[in-house]
């Protein structure tokens, strides 16, 4: 029985997320996640695997003159690298910047989902290259396919998003799991955690994302590779300072 139970509460829970009312983001207020980024550390001879953190994240929601922005600003410690990744939904029309900024070096992305396809622009130190690629209906955005995710829309299935480091476009399988038991949120209110993995058709992980209710929890990226740990914010700044400087970040679509 109680697995019976479980099995429909995992079938029940996403259609009440997805009828429950999204808070509305303001221009002036926004709302803001905040995350420590680790890696994984192979373990010693007889030891066990740790990991070392190597930077911060935070993840905005927010209206910019009216119009819906969603962004990942990535920043590590150490030295001056951070990574922007902005989402805009302008009239119907999806947009995407991807900024890396390093000690002399950097890297600019734009996309845009138009009725031809999807128009890329990527510049470099020494060249802009511009390239446009045919995509399947229902393409999304990685942030756009996250927040999907975060409010229940999406279920187990197939779906198409836009990787901004391959520059390309995949078909991936998305899988939802459910926690056995409820777990604390940033309140401390008990809730089901879901664990939603991105998985390529060649087996290898394109992303995972856990949530608490409508709370991301942990989010990471590649197989094996970095993870966003969520934090409370006054842990979050008060590792601020090990970070570089804070460089400027435009808005996507300006």
């Amino acid at each position: 029985m109680d697995r019976l139970f479980l099995q429909w509460l995992a079938l029940l829970v996403p259609l009440c997320l997805a009828l429950a009312p999204e808070p509305r983001a303001s221009a002036s207020e926004g709302v803001e996640e905040w995350f420590v980024l680790q890696l994984p550390v192979p373990a010693q001879a007889g030891g066990r695997p740790t990991v070392e953190e190597v930077g911060l994240a935070s993840l905005r929601r927010k209206l910019v003159d009216g119009v819906e922005q969603v962004e990942w600003d990535l920043r590590f410690f150490g030295d001056d690298t951070r990574v922007s990744h902005v989402e805009r939904w302008v009239e119907g029309r999806p947009r995407l910047s991807w900024r890396e900024w390093r000690p002399r070096s950097g890297r600019s992305l734009s996309a845009e989902l138009g009725s031809a396809g999807l128009a890329l622009v990527e510049s470099g130190q020494r060249q802009t290259l511009r390239t446009q690629l045919p995509v399947p209906e229902g393409v999304l955005f990685p942030i756009a396919l996250l927040e999907a995710t975060r409010a229940g829309t999406l279920g187990s299935g197939r779906v198409p998003w836009f990787d901004p480091l391959a520059r390309q476009v995949e078909q991936l399988s998305l899988q939802v799991a459910f926690s056995p038991e409820p777990q604390p949120d940033s309140t401390g209110a008990p809730v089901l955690e879901r664990r939603v993995q991105l998985v390529r058709d060649d087996g290898t992980l394109a992303a995972e994302w856990t949530f608490r209710g409508r709370e991301l929890w942990n989010a990471r990226w590649q197989a094996g590779g970095m993870l966003a740990r969520r934090v409370r914010s006054e842990d979050w700044e008060s590792r601020l300072a090990r970070c570089g400087r804070a460089l400027p970040v435009e808005p996507a679509g300006r």
